[in-house]
């Protein structure tokens, strides 16, 4: 939600750069990345993809208390969803009027609140539906004794959360956390699969404050991207056995789900994520001086053959990168375009290459 308003009010791009120095102060109050780790400077991209507790920070600052509660409200939270069950919740939030700084950075990284799993799953789906918020609802149809039709429901708007070229935008930021970031664990091989995780410490329901090694870790998400069917969202409430992150051990769950749903459905694979391996290696243009491998030759000891990454998205890209023992980084979103080094050089295994997507 906080990417989606700063994208919306144009407060950042994808590529925009910020410095990460490990934790920040704010009021008073520290507030540290997940791992305690400085990441140094890093694109709004690596912030969502890598859960950046700083960056979200800064970045909540940015859009102030008036405009991140607006956001909040707009995707659900604080309010019903309005579902054909009883003993729904709306949550608590902040007043904007009531936040000092420390309110406005805490809540930007997803404490100093409280939602339902149902709030979750509807404000993810409305990422989902091109940044339209819907009314859930169990029972579709209610029929008469006699067969007739009682009463019957259907997909009811509640209104707009983000306009769709930046809600197109956000959706790419989610595929990279699931293709090549802290969600990687839920990818299924062959799918588009958009995403985030989640690490929430518990709350003391006698006093205020949390709860000292208490946790939910979740991740929530949806799939195929390109047409979007399913929104899964797994929650482990306490775990133990002292791995505690959603990235973790919710989204190898959800993985798991998402592969059922989607062979249950009859989702065909969105393509085959090494199919860059089984085409042919153009040869290398005579004079040129690129060192470019011959279609068939195996690199020496230690070495590796840079694949083609173009058309590729970027799960499919870091997973063929991991493939062939190369260090995948990326920047923009959609389908690759271009790379740092050129399809059929040998290189040494754990080289760095650089993947450039754009939107398709």
């Amino acid at each position: 939600i906080v990417a989606g308003a700063a994208l919306q009010e144009g407060l950042v791009t994808p590529n925009q750069v910020f410095v990460d120095p490990g934790y920040v102060m704010v009021s008073g109050r520290r507030i540290q990345n997940w791992n305690n780790e400085s990441y140094g400077a890093v694109t709004f991209t690596d912030i969502v993809k890598n859960s950046l507790n700083t960056g979200f920070a800064q970045v909540g600052l940015s859009l102030g208390a008036e405009k991140l509660m607006h956001y909040t409200r707009l995707f659900g939270f604080g309010e019903l969803t309005g579902i054909d069950l009883p003993g729904e919740e709306e949550g608590i939030l902040f007043n904007a009027e009531d936040m000092r700084d420390s309110d406005i950075a805490t809540t930007a990284i997803g404490q100093s609140i409280a939602v339902t799993p149902l709030q979750l799953v509807t404000a993810m789906s409305s990422i989902a539906n091109g940044g339209t918020l819907m009314r859930p609802y169990i029972v579709r149809t209610i029929k008469n004794p006699d067969g007739s039709v009682y009463e019957e429901r259907g997909p009811q708007e509640i209104r707009t959360t983000l306009q769709r070229t930046v809600d197109r935008t956000l959706i790419g930021l989610l595929e990279q956390v699931v293709a090549a970031g802290g969600g990687s664990k839920a990818a299924v091989k062959g799918y588009r699969i958009a995403g985030k995780t989640g690490t929430a410490q518990k709350i003391r329901r006698e006093t205020s404050g949390y709860l000292e090694g208490r946790y939910i870790a979740s991740f929530c998400g949806f799939a195929p991207v390109e047409d979007p069917i399913f929104t899964v969202l797994v929650m482990i409430d306490d775990p133990h056995g002292g791995n505690f992150y959603g990235g973790q051990i919710a989204a190898p769950v959800a993985s798991r789900i998402f592969s059922q749903l989607l062979r249950y459905a009859h989702v065909e694979p969105s393509s085959n994520p090494f199919a860059a391996e089984e085409q042919e290696s153009p040869p290398a243009h005579a004079g040129s001086g690129e060192k470019h491998a011959e279609t068939g030759t195996v690199p020496p000891e230690g070495k590796v053959l840079v694949p083609d990454f173009t058309g590729l998205s970027m799960r499919e890209a870091a997973r063929l990168a991991e493939q062939r023992g190369l260090f995948f980084e990326s920047e923009g979103t959609g389908a690759a375009v271009r790379q740092s080094i050129d399809a059929n050089d040998i290189v040494e295994r754990g080289t760095r290459v650089k993947v450039y997507f754009q939107p398709t």
